[in-house]
């Protein structure tokens, strides 16, 4: 069943775009002459593709921190203590239901965790002005930080589709080859997408030319 883009949650208007589990089979198609140059090639991949998860994830984990520190600096008279105390409890749930680069091939953990994100996000600023300062500096410089962490997520995520997509291509296409590379590239499968793929389409890459 075709699943709407996990930036859905996040308010992001993205039309009729859904994501799905299964990984690309498009992207630039590298085309190595030796295994040697596959094995450049792919650690160079998988490399550039830790780094934009590891800065994606880092900006999502600064913005719960902004977040709790938001909270914790509204002074009283703003919000209720037992609605402070149920916020500050869904905020530290975040980082429990976050998923990883192996679990977000279950498209649901993405699509749960985005929605429990943008459930606490519109609760915190509901305690804020529609517009203009809050008299308070530091509130509203957090207000600022975790706006543009909000507003980043996606072209953090398809920044990330674009190279797993162009890994992916390149293991489709020498699958016979990856054996020969020794571990751990042995057993490299395609990486999975944020965005949604439409697997009716036939597959039409060229077969390995041995």
């Amino acid at each position: 069943m075709k699943k709407y883009l996990h930036l859905c949650a996040f308010g992001v208007l993205l039309g009729a775009a859904s994501c799905s589990k299964d990984s690309g089979k498009s992207g630039p198609l590298a085309r190595p002459i030796s295994v040697e140059q596959l094995r450049t090639q792919l650690i160079t991949l998988s490399d550039t593709l830790s780094g934009k998860w590891t800065v994606m994830a880092a900006s999502d984990s600064t913005k719960i921190e902004d977040m709790e520190e938001m909270l914790a600096a509204l002074p009283p008279a703003v919000l209720p203590p037992d609605q402070r105390a149920d916020l500050q409890k869904s905020i530290k749930r975040l980082s429990t239901l976050r998923y990883d680069r192996k679990t977000m091939s279950n498209s649901d953990m993405i699509d749960a965790y985005d929605m429990a994100h943008d459930s606490v996000y519109k609760a915190l600023f509901a305690f804020l002005p529609d517009s203009g300062s809050t008299g308070i500096p530091r509130v509203d410089s957090l207000k600022n930080e975790i706006q543009a962490h909000h507003n980043e997520v996606v072209m953090y995520r398809s920044r990330y589709d674009v190279t797993a997509k162009e890994m992916n291509t390149l293991i489709r296409r020498y699958r016979k080859r990856l054996p020969r590379l020794g571990k751990p590239y042995d057993t490299l499968q395609p990486a999975p997408l944020f965005q949604w793929v439409d697997n009716s389409k036939p597959n039409t890459e060229t077969p390995e030319e041995e």
